[in-house]
């Protein structure tokens, strides 16, 4: 072929063939990334959700070959494994290794395993760190990288799925919409397991819609297929692995088993749905036993989610029966279903396309499939809120109050986005324009109205360095230099000390008492510090510290130290000086050490290795 007929073939196939559409992927795919590394260098200050900083150190334990154990220590599970599961206190081994391989009861497994199968391939130089380093390796190379990859991949399914479920306009709109979503962005740098969990159930969804449109499909419809049965099979290991992410995802099984039987209708449906929940069952089954093996519970202390507050959680000594009554579950659950009903719009996500997901439920698809894959996710919807009601999210005072693992209604934003640009679309439609201009603003408005959040994000002042209060990991990890490996600790975020510091940590009990209950029966002369943080310092002074649930600690706050309390030395830990460090013996005189932040140069910053402050002199000479 003569080379000028090679040239003008190749710029053909540039401008108008394969090689146009292999160039707009590319250029989507470096903008995708380029909006990843800006929106995390802007954005991200580290992890800021103590759900996302506990299955962080899990993972790693898991990564080091220590099994399902955790640093992080809930009084309730010592009371659980003691007086429920059979653990006697009276054995050394057994109160040995309460502590130093204290089981995790309270977390699913599965993304703690991806994590740390990435944790691995890293290798463990990964959690090396200075003192003054101001990120955490693992976070910022290892664990934000894989959630932005889920949602990443998240979002070119949803883009092919709506290509399939309407036109390329709407795919694309919904496309860029879904793109420049500031909560898909937030969740994707959070740590916590939302991402990943949003995929899973979005893979399930789509398995069971593609078998509806094998055995469904007008034209393509056929009375027995084996791939759409095997689609149906995968969807419910794909349902079992987003439990075992997520346990509230249980109430997912409802509209996707019912979803399996539509999909089935006519080719013994009920067989079908029996089958589909068989095969989840499978899949979630091992890890009940492990449970029950160890704790004489299916779910571990998991199930205290249903009647917990935190006050419960940090509870070592428990009396239950009244939780447990109808009636304080009914009214708990009419609480919660109430402000998830309030607040379930918010739940869902930022973006403006839901008001029009919502309207465009009057209005009838001609496409059965759609119609029903439409309605499937508006059940799923109703059976996210039944979740919340029932379990509830974790009360979590950090600085990103809308990001919250427990939100069940979130993972179904893509999809919610998608139906509601096709609802717009369809009213655009319905508008006789005199100029496609006018149109066209229309659409840049609307998309404009959706992706505000984000670019309002993005723009001046930037965060500051630190989620500070209540979390700054360079002096959080001051306690690793000061404390051994195999010295236990007690604070209000047990979950920073366990990632940052690496050390074990029992969650602040519920009073002094508990607390030294703990230190001389459970873990003999082992606890050498105590560490409060703003997480209990910064609440409310009146209602939450003095009155509430951390009044029996008001007084030792103040430095009123009971004459029973084993740690008499004590210090203010910076920035600031609004952390409390009590401990056996003052380790910040003898192993010192200076600390001054990147952020601190221009100023004075206090030491990390002041004596004694004077306000809280007199409990450390009691």
């Amino acid at each position: 072929m003569p080379a000028d007929q090679t040239v003008q073939n190749a710029v053909f196939q540039i401008e108008l063939g394969r090689g146009k559409a292999v160039l707009w992927w590319v250029v989507a795919v470096l903008g995708a990334i380029a909006l990843a590394l800006w929106y995390t260098a802007s954005e991200f200050r580290g992890l800021e959700k103590r759900e996302a900083q506990d299955m962080a150190q899990l993972a790693r334990n898991l990564a080091r070959g220590e099994g399902f154990t955790t640093s992080v220590i809930r009084p309730i599970s010592l009371w659980h494994l003691t007086e429920r599961g059979g653990w006697d206190l009276r054995d050394g081994t057994v109160r040995a290794r309460l502590i130093s391989q204290h089981p995790d009861l309270h977390n699913p497994p599965l993304y703690p395993l991806m994590l740390s199968g990435i944790f691995r391939l890293a290798g463990d130089q990964v959690f090396q760190s200075k003192l003054s380093d101001q990120f955490y390796a693992p976070e910022r190379w290892l664990i934000i990288p894989f959630n932005q990859a889920c949602l990443l991949l998240t979002l070119l399914l949803v883009y092919l799925w709506a290509k399939q479920l309407f036109d390329q306009r709407i795919a694309l709109t919904a496309g860029l919409v879904l793109l420049l979503s500031n909560t898909l962005w937030s969740y994707s740098i959070s740590g916590l397991p939302t991402t990943f969990l949003m995929l899973l159930v979005l893979v399930a969804t789509y398995c069971l819609y593609r078998a509806d449109v094998r055995l469904n499909g007008g034209d393509t419809a056929r009375p027995v297929d084996v791939v759409a049965w095997a689609l149906v099979g995968l969807s419910a290991v794909l349902l079992g692995l987003s439990y075992l992410t997520r346990y509230s995802s249980i109430f997912l099984l409802i509209p996707l088993t019912i979803y399996a039987a539509r999909v089935l209708r006519g080719r013994r449906a009920v067989v079908g749905a029996l089958i589909y929940v068989v095969i989840f069952l499978a899949v979630v089954t091992p890890w009940w036993v492990r449970n029950y093996q160890i704790s004489h519970s299916l779910l571990g202390i998991a199930g205290y989610q249903i009647i917990a507050t935190d006050g419960l959680l940090r509870n070592f000594e428990i009396n239950l029966p009244g939780a447990w009554s109808m009636r304080t579950l009914a009214s708990r659950m009419m609480q919660q279903l109430n402000s998830g009903w309030t607040d379930g719009l918010r739940n869902i996500g930022s973006d403006l396309g839901i008001f029009f997901f919502v309207v465009g439920l009057l209005y009838a698809f001609r496409r059965d499939d759609t119609s029903r894959l439409r309605r499937i996710v508006g059940g799923a919807l109703l059976a996210g809120l039944v979740g919340l009601a029932v379990v509830g999210m974790e009360s979590d005072p950090g600085h990103v109050t809308a990001i919250n693992g427990g939100n069940l209604l979130v993972v179904w934003l893509p999809l919610v986005v998608v139906f509601g640009v096709a609802f717009f679309y369809l009213l655009l439609d319905r508008i006789p324009f005199q100029m496609r201009l006018t149109q066209g603003a229309t659409i840049f408005v609307f998309g404009l109205a959706n992706v505000a959040p984000i670019l309002l994000t993005l723009l001046p002042p930037a965060r500051g360095p630190y989620p500070y209060p209540p979390y700054c990991a360079p002096y959080t990890r001051l306690l690793s230099h000061w404390f051994d490996p195999d010295e236990l600790g007690v604070s209000d975020a047990p979950w920073s000390v366990a990632w940052y510091a690496d050390r074990r940590c029992i969650w602040l009990p519920q009073s002094p008492d508990q607390f030294v209950a703990i230190h001389d029966f459970v873990a003999p002369r082992n606890t050498q510090f105590i560490f409060l943080t703003p997480y209990m310092l910064d609440r409310r002074s009146q209602s939450e510290i003095v009155k509430g649930e951390f009044k029996p600690w008001a007084t030792i706050v103040r430095g009123q130290v009971p004459e029973r309390f084993p740690l008499r030395s004590v210090t203010l830990v910076p920035p600031d000086t609004d952390q409390i460090l009590f401990a056996v013996e003052p380790r910040w005189q003898q192993r010192p050490i200076g600390l001054v932040l990147e952020g601190d140069k221009d100023k004075k910053a206090a030491p990390a290795t002041n004596a004694v402050p004077a306000q809280l002199a007199p409990a450390a000479e009691n």
